[in-house]
């Protein structure tokens, strides 16, 4: 069977892979699917273990996710003549497949269609008078429906662990990016600020500047500041007047939100966020900072928007 299999795949998506006539049978149809749900799946399983590797998620996603873009670009022509050749077998016009754009009810539709057997034909009822004296040649031309189901299981079993364990790990990385702790985010924006302490040395700024309005310490903390954030007030007294006014909880966490650079005339800035919880469950809130080149100044603070 397995020799079999080979043949039947090579035939739908190799030797027909631009030919929209003659027929593709249920059984043959239904393989090739399976088949190619289960290479999708493999790939989806391997790429989840690989990210599991210290620092190798974001490689594993763009190698798994390059894979499976190519295996999409090389099989999409293929599997729309496949398709085609499969409603033509079920006496089917081959343009019902355009029901693949109406959701729910046009997916079911074609999925019965892609199910039918396939129409009688003078060629058949020939094939099928010749049956009783070759009982081999529809022995030959069958595959076991038991195996493509289980082909197709096992594919969607495996492309949905996958799926999962890199949905696991992601969140694993993106707990480490917020508390500054190791992973392949991390090192990725310290790569991108070309430092490995520029995300530390942005947290400092912004728990500094929150302990010392804590403290009444006014001018430490203005001091925090960047000159645009400073000209929004006017001046020290006006914004020390501002910040009396407001009510503000003691800091649970601060957590790193996003790094990025900006070039503009030549000139590259780094930019940092950070996510301020406070201990009452008020509106958390986004501080910005950029580097000046001697140290990080807040920028601006809005209030935080989840993704």
């Amino acid at each position: 069977m397995k020799q079999r299999v080979f043949e039947i795949l090579y035939r739908e998506l190799v030797e027909n892979y631009a030919n929209h006539k003659g027929r593709t049978t249920t059984a043959d149809f239904w393989l090739t699917i399976s088949a190619m749900t289960f290479v999708y799946g493999l790939v989806t399983f391997i790429t989840g273990l690989a990210t599991f590797i210290p620092y190798g998620f974001l490689y594993a996603l763009s190698l798994g996710g390059g894979v499976l873009m190519a295996l999409t670009v090389l099989l999409v022509l293929p599997t729309i003549m496949m398709v085609a050749r499969r409603l033509r077998d079920s006496n089917n016009d081959p343009t019902l497949m355009i029901l693949i754009f109406v959701p729910i009810l046009g997916w079911i539709a074609l999925l019965y269609l892609l199910c039918k057997r396939s129409a009688p034909t003078q060629e058949a009822s020939i094939i099928n008078e010749q049956i009783s004296v070759e009982p081999s040649i529809h022995e030959k031309r069958s595959v076991s429906g038991a195996f493509i189901v289980a082909l197709l299981v096992l594919g969607w079993i495996a492309n949905s662990v996958g799926t999962s364990m890199m949905g696991h790990n992601y969140m694993i990385e993106e707990t480490a990016f917020g508390n500054l702790g190791q992973g392949a985010f991390t090192k990725k924006a310290n790569r991108l600020l070309h430092s490995d302490s520029a995300t530390t040395e942005g947290y400092l700024v912004v728990k500094e500047y929150y302990q010392e309005l804590a403290n009444g310490d006014y001018h430490s903390a203005y001091r925090n500041l960047s000159g645009r954030e400073m000209e929004r007030y006017g001046t020290f007294d006006l914004w020390q007047q501002a910040k009396v006014k407001e009510q503000r909880s003691a800091v649970e966490t601060i957590r790193l939100d996003y790094v990025s650079q900006d070039v503009d005339d030549d000139v590259t800035v780094d930019y940092i966020g950070y996510r301020v919880d406070f201990v009452d469950k008020s509106p958390s809130m986004l501080v910005r900072l950029y580097s000046t080149g001697n140290g990080w100044k807040i920028i601006g603070f809005e209030e935080f928007e989840e993704d």
